[in-house]
């Protein structure tokens, strides 16, 4: 049980990480003077960054045979990737670090809710509940806050 917290405690560390990342990427715009130039840089560095650990892990490259078995819609995750980076890059020097993620994590809860309430791309199902429900209006909330204060 208590594994889940430290778990937890990592996820917690790792969405730090994304404020850093959204702040670096930001900044590497202005440097590259627009700021899909700073997503493609970020996801080419990524992109060496996981075919190294991938060499040194020496996992498989897929057969496109099993690759011929998933599903298309799969395969989107990247692009929603692109946009996440590409809307951070953008959005951070207008609205700041803070309201930016706010309002991600935000949306993140709205449609991770929904998404548990169905049991979509087969997670286990966890019914929406009021206290979801007051949590995310408490998020909102304090979007709201973090951008008026």
């Amino acid at each position: 049980m208590y594994w889940k917290y430290a778990l937890t405690g990592i996820a917690l560390l790792i969405g730090g990480l994304l404020a850093v990342q959204g702040s670096m990427n930001s900044q590497l715009g202005s440097y590259l003077k627009h700021p899909l130039q700073a997503s493609l840089t970020n996801f080419l560095v990524g992109t060496i960054c996981l075919l190294l650990v991938n060499v040194l892990l020496q996992t498989e490259v897929p057969k496109l045979s099993l690759l011929a078995q998933v599903p298309l819609y799969l395969f989107f995750g990247g692009i929603l990737g692109a946009i996440f980076v590409s809307s951070v890059v953008i959005l951070i020097p207008k609205i700041g670090v803070s309201t930016m993620l706010g309002a991600t994590i935000g949306g993140q809860m709205i449609v991770a809710s929904i998404i548990d309430h169905y049991g979509w791309f087969n997670v286990s199902v966890h019914p929406f509940s009021f206290g979801r429900f007051a949590g995310i209006v408490c998020l909102v909330l304090g979007i709201f806050l973090i951008q008026r204060f």
